[in-house]
């Protein structure tokens, strides 16, 4: 049986690692966000390779990462906090060139083709060490990654500004009504 690969995406501070965290608490096959966990390692080690010093770098870093996540899928249903189409996104957002082999990347893998996006939601926003954008930047991400993501094919279903638990279940319903 292949697995069903479930993407939520949305700009940071929008809600998906405490969605991902709740379907995990209730026994969900979930993959983390790892662009946090990279930058954090980055910067303890005095590296460049983050977003706002050697972004070709940290994506580099980060698709190797979520196709690392991809291939692990053994579950029938795997959550994901974002996928390779956002760091696609954040290059477009930059004005970046996509490199052909990212771009191959993106056509290759085949997630389930309705994905869930978190919208900026202003009273749950916040930055810290790892999260520098401000909310407006978020707000022009988000449709960004509405863009990148049609562009490769897949429909966006917004989750309700809604609690973690309602959002988490909105998700799964929306699923069992549609497999």
């Amino acid at each position: 049986m292949q697995s069903k690969r479930i993407i939520l995406t949305g700009g940071p501070g929008t809600g998906k690692t405490s969605i991902i965290s709740h379907l995990k608490e209730e026994g969900h096959s979930c993959f983390e966000e790892i662009s946090r966990e990279i930058i954090r390692d980055e910067l303890e080690k005095g590296s460049n390779v983050l977003p706002w010093s050697d972004l070709n770098a940290f994506t580099h870093k980060v698709l190797e990462g979520r196709v690392t996540d991809y291939k692990a899928a053994k579950d029938p249903l795997c959550f994901y906090d974002r996928s390779v189409y956002d760091a696609i996104a954040y290059l477009h957002l930059d004005g970046v060139e996509v490199l052909p082999e990212w771009d191959s990347l993106g056509r290759e893998l085949a997630y389930y083709p309705t994905v869930f996006i978190t919208p900026p939601w202003k009273e749950i926003f916040h930055q810290d060490n790892e999260r520098k954008e401000s909310y407006q930047q978020l707000v022009e991400l988000h449709e960004v990654l509405i863009k990148t993501y049609q562009s490769y094919g897949y429909e966006l279903l917004e989750v309700p500004k809604l609690s973690i638990a309602d959002r988490a279940h909105y998700i799964l319903n929306h699923l069992e009504t549609h497999f």
